[in-house]
């Protein structure tokens, strides 16, 4: 399998995860409205996981290597800070990758950079979070 088609497959993994995970707290998504992304010019884009109950926005990425994935959490929050409306963005990195020196360091980076983006929200419109797999597992078992 190519590296580009063995992405997808294992983000695609990776959303099947995260879906059985909801469904089984018994947590309803809905298809994710429609938005203009920083990075398209006509086309709409979407999140991939929408709680209406609790009005979050999820995106997930999966990453088993070092790449070009690298820039992505940044991207992925500046992108939400201006184009997601919503009350909670939650952007949850899986895979191996976040776990190397280097993906941990780029994790701990895009936490930093939701805290400092969260700053600029008028009066708490929306929080922007960014989480590793394992950390959102507890944060549903917690919280929902």
């Amino acid at each position: 399998m190519q590296q580009g088609s063995k992405a997808n497959f294992t983000g695609k993994t990776f959303e099947c995860e995260v879906q059985s995970l909801l469904e089984s707290r018994q947590i309803l998504t809905e298809p994710p409205p429609k938005y203009q992304a920083a990075w398209f010019g006509t086309r709409l884009n979407q999140t991939d996981k929408w709680l209406p109950a609790l009005d979050t926005q999820i995106e997930l990425k999966y990453q088993a290597v070092p790449g070009t994935c690298d820039q992505k959490p940044f991207a992925e929050l500046w992108n939400a800070s201006e184009n997601i409306l919503c009350k909670h963005y939650i952007l949850v990195l899986g895979g191996p990758h976040w776990d190397t020196p280097r993906g941990n360091n780029i994790y701990e980076s895009a936490k930093r950079m939701a805290v400092f983006l969260n700053t600029f929200e008028a009066q708490g419109a929306k929080t922007l979070t960014v989480t590793k797999y394992p950390e959102f597992k507890e944060w549903i078992n917690e919280s929902c």
